[in-house]
């Protein structure tokens, strides 16, 4: 198999390992080109043939509990709502209006009616239309044919996904065992609620953000309190999850004097989900999450939600919250900037990957993995 101008051996990086023997004399894997990063149909190409073809990140079920209860969000420029209806399922539709096009929603909030603010159509929560007004005596009218266009929906350990590809893969086949591992390591996470969210405007390429989510090999330099704070980077380690496009992070809790909480119970994982939403479980069972809305070529929205078991934020989870936002999220935002202006001089020219065979943190398997998946979903 060919990666990028390097090969890797008899093994490959599906495994997220290289193998020995002639090894250390294969051509190393270069970092992805900066057009990836830069070029417009690229970015074009992402939105077509990734995106709008993958499962996306709505909300946590906990946010919509009632009949009438919806959530807006967009995909890209799509812009779509999932609501629960009045036989308590989940539905997502797109944000328009079947009429002359307009948004039916905005943000959160709860209705009987779904009422179009420019004409006044209405649907129902099933997004069947209602009423229209002065189509009463209109000839051929039929209000029985017109429904908002529905989209795929599964809820995965509580948190709501769509796609809007009519024929994708489930979940279940679209990461196989990836549940059942989530699962394993926070049996009540059907227990979880939304909590708190915060989010920042990343001026770089989603993918950046997506590549530095994904090593730690910044952490020690960068990112030491989490180091300290929450696990045991000795122990860290990032893997691909059998043949699925899911990233597996592991690592020991971080049980010194320096640990932000109480981290007894459980180790820390985390299971990024190809190609923009990551659950994450800290020690003890603290479930966070995070994930990438493209904004455009240079521009993406990172989200940073956090869950309790009674979706209140207690003042540990505060103290968590808070270090967090101010320590790693804040040095991520300052890191992928600087990574994007980078990556717009005339002397930038790909490195190597740092494929280290003893893996670990210092290794960057997961980048080389991210950028199989990215040739995979862009290239002609």
């Amino acid at each position: 198999m060919n990666v990028m101008s390097g090969n890797v051996m008899s093994g490959n990086v599906m495994s997220g390992k290289v193998t020995s023997g002639n090894a250390m004399s294969a051509a190393p894997i270069e970092a992805l080109p900066a057009r990836y990063y830069r070029a417009p149909e690229i970015y074009g190409r992402a939105r077509e043939r990734l995106f709008f073809r993958s499962w996306q990140f709505a909300c946590h079920q906990s946010r919509i509990p009632e009949p009438g209860d919806y959530f807006a969000f967009s995909v890209f420029d799509q812009d779509l709502f999932v609501i629960r209806g009045q036989d308590g399922g989940l539905r997502c539709f797109f944000n328009v209006c079947r009429h002359r096009g307009h948004l039916l929603v905005e943000g959160t909030g709860r209705t009987r009616l779904l009422v179009c603010p420019y004409h006044a159509w209405s649907y129902g929560l099933d997004g069947r239309l209602v009423s229209a007004p002065g189509t009463r005596d209109l000839p051929g009218f039929d209000r029985g044919a017109i429904c908002l266009t529905e989209v795929r929906l599964e809820v995965f350990c509580g948190f709501v996904f769509v796609n809007l590809d009519a024929d994708a893969a489930s979940m279940a086949e679209s990461f196989p065992r990836v549940e059942q591992a989530i699962r394993a390591l926070c049996p009540d996470i059907e227990e979880r609620a939304f909590a708190h969210e915060h989010d920042a405007v990343e001026r770089c390429n989603w993918l950046v953000g997506v590549e530095n989510y994904n090593e730690c090999y910044h952490c020690k330099v960068v990112h030491q309190t989490f180091a300290s704070g929450v696990i045991d980077p000795k122990s860290y380690n990032i893997q691909a999850f059998g043949e699925t496009r899911c990233l597996r992070h592991s690592a020991k809790a971080q049980a010194g004097d320096t640990a932000w909480y109480d981290t007894s119970g459980s180790d820390y994982g985390s299971f990024f989900l190809w190609p923009s939403f990551s659950l994450q479980i800290y020690p003890s069972g603290l479930v966070n999450t995070y994930h990438w809305q493209p904004l455009a070529v240079e521009e993406t929205r990172v989200y940073r939600g956090w869950y309790s078991r009674d979706g209140i934020v207690d003042d540990s989870l505060q103290k968590v919250i808070d270090l967090d936002r101010d320590t790693t999220f804040a040095e991520d935002l300052t890191l992928v900037e600087g990574v994007q202006r980078g990556l717009r001089s005339l002397g930038y020219r790909p490195g190597p990957l740092v494929l280290n065979p003893a893996e670990g943190i210092d290794s960057e398997h997961s980048i080389a993995k991210l950028h199989e998946w990215m040739r995979e979903a862009v290239d002609d």
